[in-house]
């Protein structure tokens, strides 16, 4: 296992704690970068990688939608327990995840990138039906993001046809959970993403309960948004957003 896949944690004197949350076929290598600066800046990071994930794509076909939202709820319950402020940052299915969490354990902030609420591919939208399937489709890799990020661009290139419907599972429990969400929440979307449709960022403002709340559309990245071109767009509105309630 390349060693940036695997999970980190730092928890630092200061009262706020950002909880990293990667996507689905992803990994915590996604947000290093994001993370090695919100150390840097005085913050505690947990960052978990979900079960299945950041290994081979087989290793998901055992996991499902309650042992990935299980790891996220323990980073969670890590970053409480140590006395800090909870600030939630989920990318693709991390989002979606942070949707679920946010109510739960009365998260300061909200902050999604590319949360999926519809999605790109309308064969995978018929794929979840295959709940029992134990395929991998075999795909070629889409290329890394330039400059830096590609470092970091750990992920998936197969899917797990099987695990589709696990996927759908928590994005229609994050629907019906929108409103129960109070805090101050952005949302980033990426109106060139190959993967989730742009409209989910709509769904998500609409339907959340916060009145504190914005988008921030990107223009230049694709569905790994936070490695992407872009990235110190979204990580310079991701510490103004967690700094009107943080440090």
């Amino acid at each position: 296992m390349d060693e940036s896949v695997r999970s980190f944690r730092h928890i630092s004197d200061g009262p706020d704690g950002v909880l990293l949350l990667h996507g689905w076929t992803g990994s915590p290598a996604h947000f290093r970068l994001l993370g090695d600066r919100l150390i840097a800046n005085g913050y505690s990071v947990v960052a978990p990688r979900y079960p299945g994930h950041g290994t081979r794509v087989e290793d998901m076909l055992d996991t499902g939608w309650r042992d990935w939202l299980r790891a996220a709820a323990e980073g969670a319950d890590e970053l409480i327990r140590a006395g800090k402020r909870l600030h939630l940052v989920g990318l693709s299915m991390g989002g979606v995840l942070s949707i679920l969490l946010a109510p739960t354990f009365g998260a300061a902030t909200l902050t999604t990138v590319n949360a999926p609420m519809k999605i790109q591919s309308k064969r995978a939208r018929v794929a979840r039906l295959a709940r029992a399937s134990r395929r991998i489709v075999r795909q070629q890799p889409l290329p890394p993001p330039t400059g830096d990020g590609a470092a970091y661009y750990f992920q998936y290139a197969d899917t797990p046809i099987g695990k589709l419907g696990d996927l759908f599972d928590l994005v229609r429990a994050a629907r019906r959970s929108l409103d129960r969400v109070a805090c101050p929440s952005l949302i980033v979307q990426s109106r060139s993403d190959e993967t989730v449709r742009p409209e989910s960022a709509e769904i998500i403002y609409n339907g959340l309960g916060s009145t504190d709340k914005r988008i921030l559309w990107l223009e230049d990245s694709r569905h790994v948004a936070i490695i992407d071109e872009e990235r110190d767009v979204i990580f310079d509105a991701i510490f103004g957003h967690v700094a009107r309630v943080g440090v």
